[in-house]
Protein backbone atom coordinates (compact mmCIF):
# COMPACT_ATOMS: atom_id res chain seq x y z
CA UNK A 1 0.00 0.00 0.00
CA UNK A 2 1.25 3.42 -0.89
CA UNK A 3 1.25 6.52 1.24
CA UNK A 4 -1.75 8.05 -0.53
CA UNK A 5 -4.00 4.99 -0.27
CA UNK A 6 -6.63 4.77 2.44
CA UNK A 7 -7.20 1.67 4.51
CA UNK A 8 -10.71 0.26 4.24
CA UNK A 9 -12.37 -2.07 6.71
CA UNK A 10 -11.88 -4.95 4.28
CA UNK A 11 -8.11 -4.37 4.05
CA UNK A 12 -7.66 -3.90 7.79
CA UNK A 13 -8.65 -7.41 8.83
CA UNK A 14 -6.42 -9.36 6.44
CA UNK A 15 -4.29 -11.88 8.30
CA UNK A 16 -5.72 -10.95 11.70
CA UNK A 17 -7.02 -13.76 13.88
CA UNK A 18 -9.65 -13.29 16.55
CA UNK A 19 -9.16 -14.81 20.01
CA UNK A 20 -11.01 -14.53 23.29
CA UNK A 21 -9.39 -12.98 26.33
CA UNK A 22 -9.93 -11.29 29.68
CA UNK A 23 -9.05 -7.67 30.50
CA UNK A 24 -6.36 -7.71 33.19
CA UNK A 25 -5.26 -4.09 33.46
CA UNK A 26 -6.37 -0.64 32.31
CA UNK A 27 -3.66 1.54 30.77
CA UNK A 28 -3.61 5.25 29.87
CA UNK A 29 -5.02 6.46 26.54
CA UNK A 30 -7.71 3.76 26.20
CA UNK A 31 -5.28 0.84 26.09
CA UNK A 32 -5.72 -2.45 27.94
CA UNK A 33 -3.66 -5.49 28.89
CA UNK A 34 -5.62 -8.58 27.86
CA UNK A 35 -4.76 -12.14 28.90
CA UNK A 36 -5.62 -14.70 26.21
CA UNK A 37 -6.76 -18.27 26.82
CA UNK A 38 -3.16 -19.36 26.07
CA UNK A 39 -2.02 -17.29 29.11
CA UNK A 40 -0.22 -14.85 26.78
CA UNK A 41 -0.71 -11.15 27.51
CA UNK A 42 -1.23 -8.59 24.75
CA UNK A 43 -1.64 -4.83 24.67
CA UNK A 44 -4.94 -3.93 22.98
CA UNK A 45 -7.06 -0.89 22.17
CA UNK A 46 -10.72 -0.42 21.20
CA UNK A 47 -11.44 -0.84 17.48
CA UNK A 48 -11.86 2.29 15.33
CA UNK A 49 -15.57 2.98 14.73
CA UNK A 50 -16.50 1.21 17.94
CA UNK A 51 -14.69 3.82 20.06
CA UNK A 52 -17.61 6.25 19.93
CA UNK A 53 -20.15 3.70 21.16
CA UNK A 54 -17.76 1.51 23.12
CA UNK A 55 -18.76 0.78 26.70
CA UNK A 56 -16.18 1.18 29.44
CA UNK A 57 -14.11 -1.93 30.02
CA UNK A 58 -13.16 -3.10 33.48
CA UNK A 59 -10.80 -5.78 34.75
CA UNK A 60 -12.22 -9.33 34.38
CA UNK A 61 -14.39 -8.39 31.35
CA UNK A 62 -14.32 -11.02 28.58
CA UNK A 63 -13.49 -9.57 25.14
CA UNK A 64 -12.81 -10.67 21.58
CA UNK A 65 -9.39 -9.46 20.36
CA UNK A 66 -8.05 -9.39 16.79
CA UNK A 67 -4.29 -9.98 16.95
CA UNK A 68 -2.01 -8.11 14.60
CA UNK A 69 -0.42 -10.35 11.94
CA UNK A 70 2.84 -8.37 12.24
CA UNK A 71 3.12 -8.17 16.03
CA UNK A 72 1.33 -10.89 18.06
CA UNK A 73 1.75 -8.85 21.27
CA UNK A 74 -0.60 -6.13 19.95
CA UNK A 75 -4.29 -6.28 19.11
CA UNK A 76 -7.61 -4.49 18.84
CA UNK A 77 -10.68 -5.21 20.93
CA UNK A 78 -13.60 -5.82 18.59
CA UNK A 79 -16.31 -7.08 20.92
CA UNK A 80 -17.30 -7.15 24.58
CA UNK A 81 -18.57 -10.67 25.41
Amino acid sequence: MGFDQTVTGKDRGEGARAVEGVVIELLPQAAYIVELHTRARVKAHAAGAGKANFSRLRPNDRVLVELSPHDPTRGRITKLL
